[in-house]
This record gives structure tokens, sequence and C-alpha cells, in this order.
């Protein structure tokens, strides 16, 4: 059935118009502390319901396609260019990151290839970004100046540039960091051949681009590609021509090299409160990595053209390219050296660190006194906020039984130690690790237990089937059920002092049902992590 379903779902073409039968589903909030509000995620996408599909519940309907012919072609060319690439003799990753640079389509890119180019701060270049749309850009104005060495046809120049970046826009899905570079390009293009544009209206056209973007779609201004691309932006502009000014070599190699690495510095600084805020990481060697990656991608993403157009020979080129790349990408994937993790960094912190970057920058600017005094009193306040916030986390007791769904978690946390059941390393990412990191960099340890006793509280997990504990059960007030245990009324009548019965992610609807009739059987309060999320109980 598996293979059928995926057969089918391969054969899906954008534009194609089906009739299905399912049942809509709206989404849940998250259900544990921290965990990533998917819910919001997909609401800001004007997403409101999802359902599951199988490949016996839906049929081709033989109608003409409801898509928009601008929106057709885009998809049809980034399919032909998919179609390229994979008929090509790419390898896999080399397949994966081509098809990224060139359309915007990374689903096929390894999850580890992934972290890893997060982890050294190079993951823009693994999506179509302002980046590619510059390097684009520069590539065709090289091109076209070569011809038009005179630049007599400045305004034929601008309208061909024009149409091929939205070309480019169009394939990749008019994402917001492309649309951001492509408004940019065309509205400095039309400032070079109609007004004096000079270098202090780049924020302003800046500023409108992002005006243009919002009143297209509002719901932009939570797209976390589309704050990081402006930020980003922002920060080329302000403080790379500083930051490049405290050093200025004659060599060019070096001078060369200088420049890159400010461009990193000053998009860093800009990015880093949203960076440290969604991410909680920060890579180390962000601008060495960077130093490689960018010129390498592009040479790639060149290359990767070629052999869309059938070029023998480059493929070869790029498989070998991307296997060094992707190695010299691990060289600096590594917790001990490599990038800081587990970070925590709330919405306070945004908020202060965003204030002492504008203050600081002022500070430099105005040369201001009062500037600098008002940076002071940031810092403290901000180190003072810190200090609580750490204070009650570190000395906060807890013990939390999660919601996975088809899996059991709990933890115990004192005030240095969090101990933690087996869990799979995905699971533990994207549903507990956020709530982990909020404890302030407490060690973490991985323990399997189903028994705790804590002052007052006495805590027993039953999880396997035909298990019953050899001690008594006398004391426990607090029974969690897990993988569909058949606890039974005479079972029930052991636990002489049990108040609260849990159950979690990992039983049926059966066994919730089944709980649910004991506990209104014996006046126990049954709480469901299905319905009410994690359980959090302050020892």
């Amino acid at each position: 059935i598996g293979e059928v379903a995926k057969t089918a779902s391969e054969n899906l073409k954008p534009g194609e118009v089906f009739l299905i039968k399912a049942k809509l589903s709206e989404l849940s909030p998250p259900l544990n502390p921290f965990e990533f509000d998917y819910k919001s995620y997909l609401k800001h996408k004007q997403i409101y319901h999802t359902i599951f599909v199988d490949s016996a519940s839906f049929v081709k309907l033989n109608v003409s396609s409801k898509l928009n012919p601008i929106w057709q072609l885009g998809l049809d060319c980034k399919g032909y260019i998919l179609a390229q690439l994979k008929s090509s003799s790419l390898s896999e990753s080399a397949y994966a990151i081509s098809s990224a640079l060139l359309t915007g389509y990374d689903d096929d890119i390894d999850k580890s290839v992934v972290e890893a180019f997060a982890h050294t701060g190079t993951l823009h270049v693994l999506s179509v970004s302002g980046l590619h749309t510059g390097l684009i850009y520069l590539v065709l104005s090289f091109m076209i100046d070569l011809i038009d060495r005179k630049r007599k046809f400045k305004f034929l120049k601008f309208i061909s540039i024009t149409i091929t970046l939205w070309l480019f826009a169009l394939v990749s899905g008019f994402s917001a960091p492309v649309l951001r570079a492509v408004i940019m390009f065309n509205l400095l293009g039309l400032g070079k051949i109609y007004f004096r544009n000079e270098s202090k209206n780049q924020i302003n056209i800046l500023a409108v681009s992002a005006f243009i973007l919002l009143s297209y779609n509002p719901f932009l201004i939570k797209d976390i590609g589309f704050l990081l691309s402006y930020f980003a932006m922002l920060g080329l502009m302000y403080f790379q021509p500083r930051i490049e000014a405290c050093l200025q070599p004659s060599n060019l190699f070096i001078k060369w090299t200088w420049q890159s690495i400010s461009a990193s510095l000053a998009a860093t600084i800009s990015t880093l409160p949203l960076t440290l805020f969604y991410f909680k990481q920060f890579p180390l060697w962000f601008f060495i990595c960077n130093l490689i990656v960018v010129p390498a991608t592009f040479a790639i993403l060149l290359m990767s053209f070629l052999v869309v157009v059938k070029l023998n020979g480059v493929s070869a080129i790029i498989n070998f390219s991307i296997k060094v790349l992707i190695e010299f990408i691990q060289a600096f994937n590594s917790k001990r050296y490599g990038f800081i993790d587990g970070i925590d960094f709330k919405f306070i912190d945004l908020f202060y660190l965003l204030a002492l970057i504008i203050l600081i920058s002022a500070t430099l600017q105005f040369k201001s006194y009062k500037v600098i005094v008002l940076s002071f009193i940031v810092l403290i306040c901000w180190q003072i906020t810190s200090l609580g916030f750490s204070y009650h986390a570190k000395n906060n007791n807890l013990i939390a039984v999660y919601h996975i769904k088809g899996k059991t978690s709990m933890l115990v946390k004192n005030k240095t130690i969090n101990y933690l059941t087996p869990i799979e390393t995905s699971d533990y990412n994207y549903r507990i690790k956020s709530h982990i990191i909020s404890f302030n960099n407490s060690t973490l340890k991985q323990l399997d237990f189903n028994y705790v006793k804590f002052n007052n509280l006495t805590l027993l997990n039953l999880n396997k089937p035909g298990y019953w504990p050899s001690s008594d059960v006398k004391e426990v007030n607090t029974l969690v059920i897990s993988n569909n245990y058949d606890l039974r009324a005479s079972h029930i009548s052991d636990f002489k002092n049990l108040s609260v019965l849990i159950v979690d992610g990992s039983n049926n609807n059966r066994t919730l049902n089944k709980i649910a009739e004991l506990g209104r059987k014996f006046g126990i309060v049954v709480y469901y992590t299905k319905y009410s999320g994690a359980y959090l109980l302050p020892l």
C-alpha cells in the first residue's frame, strides 16, 4: 500500500484538478512548552486545515488547469529544469543542491547536510535568496557591458535584466527574499537611468521595496525569510562600509577577502537578534565558511545552468565540487568548536540586543556622551533581567510528561541536571529541545526511569504489557499510563493515594476511553496530553 501511495503521489502535477474524499482537520496548537507553533505558521500563509489522503481517496478530473497562466509558466519552467537535472549524471547530493540553487526546490537535500550548513552560518546559500539574485544580476550586467562598452543602451539593458530577474523569481516561487532583491534592482536600475542614484538613497529603496511587498501580502511581516533578508540588507548598507573602512589593504586578494569578511560581519550583526531568537544557536566560524561557500555555490549555480542546457562534462565537476564543499562544511560542524547551541534567548533579549546595536551604532556615528551612558544603562538593565530569568529557571524543580504522538517521554529537572527518558533525535529537536533550552544551559542526561519520588510526590509510569512493580504502590499518587497499558479496576484499588491519572501520547483512543471510564468510576482526575498538552508539575 505504501509503494502504491508513493507512486500515486509522484505522478501528481501542479495545476491538475482532483476530486478528493477526505475529512478536513483543523490544525492543533503546540502541545509542548515552547514547541514550534505549526498552526500559526500555516495561518500566516492562509492555511487553516489539512487533510490526509491515501491513493484510493482521490481521482483526477479531466478539466483544464485552474492556475493563473503566469504561475503555470513558472511551474512548467521549474519542472523542466528539475527534469533536466534529474536526467543528468549528477549525484544525489549534487542534484539536491543544484535544484535548490536554481529553483528553490530543496526537499531532496539530506537533513544532516542542512544542519551542517545551519551550524556554520551558510544555510542561506541553499535556498534561493537575494544573494543568488544579486549574483545573477552582476553576471548579466557584466555580460551586457562587454557588448555595450560605451553604455549607449542603458534602457535596453534595464529591460533585459528586469525580465530575466522576474523569470528567476517566477521559477523560484516568488519567495520573499527574491522579490525583495528583484524590486530593489528594478528601483536601482531606474535610479541609474533617470535620477541621481546616490548610495544614501539605498536604504530608502530598501524601505520602498518592503512597503510594496507588505502592501501585496501583509502576512510577510511574519515570514522569517522576509525579516532576515531585510535585516541582512540593512546591515550590508549601514555596517559594511564602516567595517570595511577599518582596513584598507593594497593587495587585491587581501582586499577582496576583507570585503567578504566585512560583509559577513555586517549581515551577522544586523541579523543577530533574529537568529538567536528563532534558532537558539550561533556559528563561530561564519566569516571563514561564507568566504569559501558563497563563491563556491555561485560557481555551482552557473555550472548547474550549463547542465540544464546539456553541456557535457560539467556534471562531473559539480559532483566533485559539492563533495568537497560538504566535507569542508562538515569540518566546522562540531559542538565543541564549530557552533554554540542551546542559547536561551527570549523575546525580551531580542528587544534589548536590538536596542543595544542601535545605540552603539549611534555612539560610533555621533560620538555622543549621552548615547554612551544610555547604552550602558540598557546593558545593565539587560543583565539584571537575564540574571532574574536565569535564577528562576535554574532553581525551578519540575517534572514533565510530554506529548509525542505514538511515543512516551518524561523529564525530571532539578537545579543542575535534567533527566530525560530516551527519545529519538528528531522528536527531541522538534518537540522538547526548546523547553530544555529555557532551563538556561543546565545539564541533560538520558535515563530510562519509570518511578520518581520527591517530597510529597510519588510518580509511577506503567508502560510495559504485563508489568507490575514489585514494591508497594500505596504511596503512589500520580500514575502515568503509556503504550496502551491494560489498566484495570483491580489495579486501581491497590493505589490507595492515587489522585491523578496521566495518559500520554503513546496511547490510542480505545485506551483513552477505557481510562476515562476508570477515572469516573473511582473519582480520579484524568489528564490527557492529547487534549491538554504536556503535563507540567513544579516540585
